[in-house]
C-alpha cells in the first residue's frame, strides 16, 4: 500500500487559512516543517535572540520572527536558522526539546501566501520521549493565540492544540504505509542519526514500541568530537564542532574557511563511531536479532551510515528520502 501524502487545508473568504496539523521536527542539527504547498523545508538547529541594538536580515534558509504582546508591543525578536548561525546564536543541542520548540516552532506557523491569519487545530512536535509528563504538560501551554511578524510580514496565529510524537514513530509509520518493510509481520526497527544523539527503537509487528529496548547512542556530534581530538596534535587548538559537522554534511572536510582540512581522518573517525554504535546495538538487541526484519536507517546524518548496511547486507538500510521521511510521517 502506497500512503498519498496529503494535508487537507481550508481557505475561508478573508485572509483565515486553516490547517488541521502543521508538524514540526526540531533536531540537534536542523529543523524541519512542511510549508502550506507541501514543501519540506530544512533550516539548521541555531537560534539568536536579538538585542534592540542588533540588526538580521532572514535568507531561504532562515526566519526572522518579532513576537508582540496583547496590546501590540513588541516583547522580543530573535532569528532561527542558517542566519543564526552566522550571527552566533546558540545551537539546538544547548536547549532542551521545548525551549527549543518555543522559538521553533513559529518557522511552522507559515500563513499562505496573501493570508495573514493562521489557525492550527494540532501542532506536531517531535520529541525524544513522549511519555514525559512535565515536558508533555510544558509543550502544551505552547496552545495560544500570537500575534508576530514571520520575515516581515504581519501574522495572527491560533494553535488549538499541541501534539507531542515519540521520534521515529513518524518514520516508522510512514515506512509501513509505503512498504519500506520486507516484512511487515516482523519486529522491525528505526535508527534515527541525529546530531546530538542517535535514537533506536524496536516495533513489535502490531507497532507498538518495545520500551524495553529503546537505545540512545552517540551522533555525530560525537563524531565531530573525535575527528577535533584527531586534529589536535596538528592543528594546536580545539575547533569548532559544528563547523566539523558543516565540513561533514557538505562532504568538503574542511573547517569553514580556515584551511584546516580533516579528509584523510574522516573515515577512520567514522568508522570506528558507526563500530561503537553497532556494539552498543547489539549488547541492547542481541537476545532480539534474530526475530528482526529490518531497520532503516535515517534522519540527517543517515548517508554516513552505508558501511553498517553493507556490514549487515542490507538488513540496516539507509532508508529512501532518509532526511524527509519524519516530517512526512508526522502528517499521516
Amino acid at each position: 500500500m502506497t500512503a498519498i501524502l496529503t494535508e487537507h487545508v481550508s481557505q475561508e473568504p478573508g485572509s483565515i487559512f486553516k490547517r488541521p496539523i502543521a508538524a514540526l521536527d526540531a533536531g540537534n542539527r536542523t529543523t524541519q516543517w512542511i510549508d502550506p504547498k507541501g514543501n519540506v523545508r530544512t533550516i539548521p538547529s541555531f537560534v539568536k535572540v536579538l538585542e534592540s541594538w542588533e540588526d538580521a536580515e532572514p535568507c531561504e534558509n532562515s526566519v526572522l520572527v518579532e513576537l508582540f504582546d496583547k496590546h501590540g508591543h513588541s516583547e522580543t525578536r530573535f532569528i532561527v536558522g542558517a542566519e543564526a548561525q552566522v550571527l552566533k546564536g546558540k545551537p539546538a543541542f544547548e536547549f532542551d526539546k521545548v525551549e527549543l520548540a518555543k522559538f521553533l516552532m513559529f518557522a511552522a506557523l507559515e500563513p499562505n501566501i496573501g493570508q495573514n491569519t493562521l489557525i492550527i487545530e494540532s501542532l506536531r512536535v517531535a520529541l525524544p520521549d513522549s511519555r514525559h509528563k512535565e515536558n508533555v504538560k510544558r509543550l502544551g501551554e505552547l496552545a495560544n493565540t500570537y500575534e508576530f511578524t514571520r520575515n516581515g510580514e504581519r501574522v495572527y496565529s491560533t494553535v488549538r492544540s499541541v501534539q507531542p510524537v515519540d521520534e521515529t514513530k513518524p518514520a516508522y509509520r510512514y515506512a509501513r504505509a509505503n512498504g519500506l518493510y520486507k516484512s511487515p509481520k516482523s519486529i522491525n526497527g528505526v535508527l534515527d542519526l541525529g546530531g546530538g544523539t542517535a535514537i533506536a527503537r524496536l516495533y513489535s509487528p502490531s507497532g507498538s514500541v518495545m520500551r524495553e529496548l529503546d537505545l540512545n547512542v552517540p551522533g555525530t556530534y560525537d563524531l565531530a568530537r573525535r575527528i577535533n581530538a584527531a586534529l589536535l596534535p596538528t592543528a594546536g587548538q580545539t575547533q569548532d564542532l559544528s563547523l566539523i559537522m558543516d565540513g561533514i554534511k557538505n562532504s568538503t572536510f574542511a573547517i569553514a574557511n580556515s584551511g584546516i582540512n580533516f579528509a584523510d581522518l574522516f573515515e577512520k573517525c567514522r568508522d570506528a563511531w558507526l563500530d561503537d554504535i553497532r556494539a552498543k546495538l547489539r549488547i541492547t538487541w542481541g537476545k532480539h536479532f534474530a526475530e528482526i526484519g529490518e531497520v532503516l536507517i535515517i534522519g540527517g546524518s543517515a548517508p554516513l551510515a552505508k558501511p553498517i548496511e553493507k556490514h549487515t547486507r542490507g538488513r540496516f538500510k539507509v532508508a529512501p528520502n532518509s532526511q524527509e521521511i519524519s516530517i512526512r510521517g508526522m502528517v499521516l
